[in-house]
């Protein structure tokens, strides 16, 4: 039975089968990387920071990341920079930089972390280390692809028992500017004043419970341009809206009984709520699974859900084949298509089917 192993999720690297190239005795150099092809039967754009349409995409998922990490006694520093799928290979971004320094039962990291909110924060981006071939759309972009802060981290670990820990993470952020391409026409910016939370997550031999809260002020900016209705002439837009808050709480779970793998997340906040819930059997190097995801207004109005069966094959330890179809439906709003070349944010075609086969690795 494979081990979930929370203490390599504490050491923040990048996935629980993360490989390595040792540098030094003190210095290692990892990386990883996800491509796909992808297409969908609607041409309404679907998915945020992806914008599936019925054309065949080949770089939608492209991702290609490096980490570089130095460890000296309880000295650590850590460096990993991403091209995520929003971005062209030449508007890589830093995810963490940051210094750490273990003492007794205590980790604290200072610089730009990655933000601990759900099961899969530590190691989002790395592909290979999912079930499936993208973490579940409905939970993981509730913060719109916002996955790092600039701040302070300490975590505490606890033995609970001989086959329990507990790993207490509270966290503290400080000035900080996200930029989010909403769609080909909206932009949105989102400055940081001030952001805390704390994540606790529970661990044993074939379990993980994870529970996180942040609570953050910012300053938004949307921008970009809006076609003025009856024409087709285009004008450009901006609006401010100074000292927004969110607070958003998240619980997740993963249990292996046996070679069922059983995971369900959630998460709600002042402008949203979303959950998953998945299934999957490993037969040897193949591992069948069933997802159903859903989305939720700050009514808890369902606004679209989605239904996925998909099978993952291990070609080698560090190399990975997801092949998937899922089916989304949008409901009251958009659900998780993206509103581009739409300005009354409405149209007719509300359901489709999305087509993936994903290569993923790690070295």
């Amino acid at each position: 039975m494979k081990r979930i192993i929370t203490s390599v999720l504490c050491a923040s690297m990048a996935s629980p089968a993360f490989a390595n190239i040792e540098l030094t005795d003190n210095l290692s150099l990892s990386g990883f990387g996800s491509t796909s092809w992808a297409t969908s039967d609607n041409d309404n754009p679907l998915i945020i920071n992806r914008g599936f349409t019925d054309e065949s995409c080949y770089d939608c998922d492209t991702t290609f990341g490096v980490q570089l990490d130095y460890f000296y006694n309880s000295f650590k520093a850590s460096v990993q920079v991403v091209k995520p799928p929003q971005y062209d290979w030449s508007e890589p971004q830093l995810e963490w930089a940051y210094l750490g320094y273990e003492f007794n039962d205590f980790d604290v990291s200072v610089g730009r972390l990655r933000l601990p909110l759900f099961l899969a924060s530590e190691y989002y981006y790395v592909g290979q280390a999912y079930m499936t071939a993208r973490p579940p759309t409905e939970v993981y972009n509730s913060v719109l692809g916002i996955t790092a802060f600039n701040g302070i981290k300490v975590s505490w670990t606890h033995d609970v028992s001989d086959e329990a820990t507990l790993l207490l993470s509270p966290f503290f952020g400080v000035k900080d500017k996200n930029k989010v391409d909403f769609n080909s026409s909206t932009e949105l910016e989102f400055e940081t004043n001030r952001m805390f939370g704390a994540n606790l997550q529970l661990s044993g031999e074939n379990y993980r419970w994870n529970l996180s809260f942040l609570d953050s002020n910012f300053d938004q900016t949307v921008s970009g341009t809006i076609t003025i209705p009856g024409t087709s002439i285009t004008a450009p837009f901006s609006s401010k809206q100074d000292n927004q808050h969110i607070q958003l709480w998240s619980l997740g779970t993963e249990y292996e009984l046996g070679q069922a793998v059983l995971a369900s997340e959630g998460q709600i906040s002042d402008f949203s709520s979303s959950m998953y819930a998945s299934l999957g059997y490993r037969l040897d190097l193949f591992t069948p699974y069933v997802v159903y995801g859903a989305e939720f207004d700050s009514h808890e109005h369902l606004t679209g859900n989605s239904y996925l069966i998909g099978v993952d094959y291990d070609v080698l330890p560090n190399v990975s084949i997801n092949g998937e179809v899922q089916y989304f439906e949008a409901r009251k709003a958009n659900g998780a298509f993206v509103e581009d070349f739409y300005p009354q944010g409405t149209f007719d075609d509300k359901d489709a089917v999305l087509y993936t086969i994903m290569l993923s690795l790690v070295f």
